[in-house]
């Protein structure tokens, strides 16, 4: 069956040096996916984004696709202070043990997480508040549908455009197994966010997830899904990083030599 299950955790007041390096990025997604025995299909890719206009954006995405249409993706924005990170997986956790894993290796002084069914939820959050919240998360289930290899590489190739955003990678699109695969699985990166998209051959069944650093024009996600995806499509919509501009106001270079300063007599 195809992952469902789907851990979000929004984090602030995080260390600069940690959230800027991709060893650490690096080792925190291999080390999610090893204790949730998820089975990485591919290695772990990572992005320094450190090119675009605005300085405070920089940071580090990565992500991981692993076997039955999961994954793990991380976002850092080092300037910011905060970092994000996703968790579609089939297996069983609990969300304070993961959320101390990822605690007790990318320190932060405020964590909200969140734990939902993709199967049970359906709708809107109630508290998206578009002036200070970092951006929407869309999460779609679209049944009864056929996809292809191809058919899912061209529409991840194309799809950032079309929804304002920027694509700052091409599409990597995988099969779970070289023969008899059960899963298509694809991920593009976006300035500072994703989309990742995940088919199963037997269920006929996709999940696909849009998650954006900014709030788009109303009813633009839901008429780009329509188009593609003839009306199967089942979306939800939450917030992510609740009063984020208002928890970024406190970043400055003295507060974070502070909370490094923390950190380190912590460890």
């Amino acid at each position: 069956m195809i992952a469902n299950r789907h851990y979000m955790l929004d984090a602030y007041g995080c260390v600069f040096e940690q959230a800027n390096s991709i060893l650490g990025v690096n080792d925190l997604l291999v080390q999610i996916t090893n204790e949730l025995d998820m089975e990485p299909i591919m290695p772990p890719f990572l992005i320094p984004f450190y090119y675009c206009k605005d300085a405070e954006d920089v940071g580090v995405s990565a992500y991981c696709i692993c076997a039955n249409g999961s994954h793990v993706t991380i976002h850092t924005f080092p300037y910011r202070s905060c970092y994000f990170v996703d968790i579609l997986t089939d297996k069983f956790f609990t969300e304070a043990d993961v959320t101390n894993k990822i605690c007790n290796q990318i320190y932060a002084s405020s964590i909200t997480t969140n734990v939902v069914d993709r199967r049970e939820f359906d709708g809107f959050d109630g508290l998206i508040d578009q002036g200070n919240d970092f951006g929407p998360h869309y999460m779609i289930t679209i049944e009864d549908i056929d996809i292809t290899f191809e058919d899912m590489f061209s529409w991840l190739d194309q799809i950032a455009p079309k929804i304002n955003m920027q694509a700052i990678s091409r599409p990597y699109v995988i099969f779970d197994k070289v023969n008899n695969p059960s899963y298509i699985s694809g991920v593009l990166v976006v300035a500072q966010s994703h989309i990742a998209f995940h088919y199963s051959i037997e269920e006929r069944k996709a999940n696909l997830d849009i998650f954006s650093c900014s709030f788009l024009e109303n009813g633009l996600v839901e008429e780009i899904l329509h188009q593609s995806f003839g009306g199967k499509e089942r979306m939800s919509l939450f917030a992510r990083g609740s009063k984020h501009r208002i928890q970024c106001q406190n970043r400055s270079r003295q507060s974070r030599i502070e909370k490094e300063e923390a950190w380190r007599s912590n460890i």
